[in-house]
């Protein structure tokens, strides 16, 4: 039988690509050209899904696959954001066949790595596609990255390999996170300012012009009248005995008035509760291949940029140099650890007056200090400092210069507390990525 699809290949060696189909193909099958089943032994060029499978049986499919590059393609109309191509058997094929092609092109260091960050690279270089944000309700961050398929932490790695230079970013939306779990799903919600309860309803105000009352709607209206309850007159016509200026927002649980109810949030997967000025927010971008980044893929050079990336960061090889300096010439050095007693306070009463906080003392702490000194944030609230050529009394000197630039920048008092590290921390400082 002849087979009904096109030629896929237009150069005159066609290369040969294998497929694991399931539900498995009929044996007279007609096959692009090309295009071959998977032996037992044989590694598999592309998942062809035949007819309509549900999320547990993909799921497994997927988890027996080595490769993560692998094209997954669908006979059948599926959204699913792994799924690279879907409705049509032509479209199937012509698809899986031209992600092959384009990881073919790639560097055999690059297109057998397993490190997360080559990964994501090789998929969007075979997909041909940026690495494009999406809301998905049924994630906890709220976005996805189909091309990333099955990788985790996405924005995190596509962030280093911005700064590497292999990507560009361009923002697509600020969501608001969780402080407890971290989940981006919250119920955004009008609530009591008193006892939050978002059990509220909207009432006109009344202004009765003779006595100049103001009062919600409900304390003018009677069984059959309405009649202001401060002078007992009857109210009639609206722009000559009274008027409604606004409306305010009435708590059915506690019976509160405001005229304009807050803002909370309640959190979806742990039911935790918040004011608005307790939930921090995430931005989200979406990503390219920049040229640079192409050219590394193709020349196999970025998993030597990995390696690189792998290595000490540069407060640590300034610290060895520092303690090798300290044995071979005596030239002192202290290391100084800042932290914030009372960080999580802050946080736990508005976490943006927080992060408003950390920004300036970030701003702070650099300008009190000499260029040479090396200040590294180690946690939320901590900061390691290394003090070059400086002995003691010298650090505890500059750390002063610290606070009082602290006292004079910052609205909220951070609880500043420092310790000049003995020997046995430096030592174990310089450990962290032995």
């Amino acid at each position: 039988m002849q087979s009904e699809f096109p030629r896929l290949a237009t150069t005159s060696v066609v290369p040969e690509f294998r497929c694991f189909a399931y539900p498995r193909l009929r044996d007279d099958y007609p096959f692009p050209l090309g295009w071959r089943p998977a032996a037992a032994d044989d590694p598999i060029d592309a998942v062809v899904l035949t007819s309509a499978l549900p999320d547990h049986a993909l799921d497994l499919i997927l988890e027996d696959l080595a490769d993560p590059l692998i094209p997954v393609v669908s006979f059948m109309p599926d959204s699913r954001p792994w799924v690279d191509a879907a409705g049509s058997e032509h479209l199937a094929w012509e698809r899986a066949q031209a992600i092959q092609t384009r990881l073919r092109e790639l560097a055999p260091g690059v297109r057998q790595s397993g490190e997360p960050a080559d990964i994501l690279l090789a998929r969007m270089y075979s997909r041909n596609r940026g690495l494009d944000a999406a809301y998905s309700p049924g994630d906890r961050d709220f976005i996805r990255y189909p091309v990333a398929g099955r990788l985790e932490d996405v924005a995190e790695i596509a962030q280093g390999l911005v700064r590497q230079g292999f990507l560009t970013r361009q923002f697509f939306d600020r969501i608001h996170v969780c402080p407890g779990c971290r989940s981006a799903r919250l119920s955004v919600r009008e609530e009591c300012f008193r006892c939050r309860s978002p059990n509220l309803h909207e009432e006109m105000m009344v202004h009765h012009f003779r006595c100049a009352h103001i009062a919600p709607e409900s304390h003018f209206r009677t069984v059959s009248d309405f009649e202001c309850e401060k002078c007992g007159r009857i109210l009639r016509h609206i722009g000559l005995d009274y008027d409604k200026p606004g409306s305010v927002a009435y708590c059915d649980s506690c019976g509160s008035v405001n005229d304009k109810p807050a803002v909370g949030f309640k959190c979806i997967d742990c039911s935790a509760k918040y004011d608005s000025e307790q939930v921090p927010s995430k931005d989200w971008y979406s990503f390219r291949l920049t040229p640079y980044g192409v050219q590394q893929l193709r020349t196999g050079r970025v998993a030597q940029q990995q390696a690189l990336r792998a290595g000490p960061d540069a407060f640590h090889v300034l610290l060895e140099q520092a303690n090798r300096e300290a044995h071979e010439f005596k030239i002192p050095y202290e290391v100084v650890r800042l932290t914030f007693t009372k960080a999580e306070a802050i946080k736990a009463e508005n976490v943006r007056l927080w992060d408003m906080t950390l920004n300036l003392v970030h701003d702070a702490v650099h300008s009190a200090l000499r260029e040479v000194d090396i200040v590294r944030q180690d946690e939320d609230d901590s900061f390691l400092i290394l003090m070059p050529n400086t002995n003691e009394e010298s650090a505890r000197q500059a750390i002063g210069f610290v606070e009082q630039r602290l006292e004079t920048v910052l609205k909220a008092d951070p609880g500043l507390a420092f310790e000049i590290a003995d020997p046995r921390q430096i030592r174990r400082i310089r450990n962290e990525v032995a």
